[in-house]
């Protein structure tokens, strides 16, 4: 990231602290997201847009207990594809792309996602 836009965006979080500060406390919430890129590669998630939505079928406790195993693709597996294409940033010969994926109910031993307890009732 360059220094002019680490400076931009200190600048505006500062604001944004300096007028909550002032402002009633009536409460809120404030969700920021985004990401920074350089606009040189393109992704499409199933050879379609950009973004993707990957949808999983329901599966029972007994399902996941059987299928989650260190040798298995896990229960109700969904296959989908992520293209990466990168060249019309000219790359140099050799380099190679990367990928991550995290959650923040990542977390136990088995390498899946932990339950969400805050949530009471399934959505369909």
């Amino acid at each position: 990231m360059s220094k002019k836009l680490g400076f931009a965006l200190s600048g505006l979080m500062l604001a944004m602290v300096a007028g909550t500060a002032s402002a009633d406390m009536d409460g809120g919430q404030l969700n920021i997201s985004g990401l920074v890129v350089d606009n040189t590669c393109e992704t499409r998630v199933d050879g379609g847009n950009k973004d993707g939505l990957i949808l999983l079928q329901t599966a029972t406790v007994g399902e996941i207990d059987a299928g989650v195993l260190n040798d298995t693709v896990g229960a109700k597996a969904k296959p989908f594809s992520i293209t990466v294409d990168c060249s019309k940033a000219n790359p140099n010969p050799g380099s190679t792309a990367k990928m991550t994926f995290g959650s923040v109910f990542f977390g136990n031993s088995k390498g899946t996602l932990n339950n969400d307890m805050s949530v009471m009732l399934p959505t369909y």
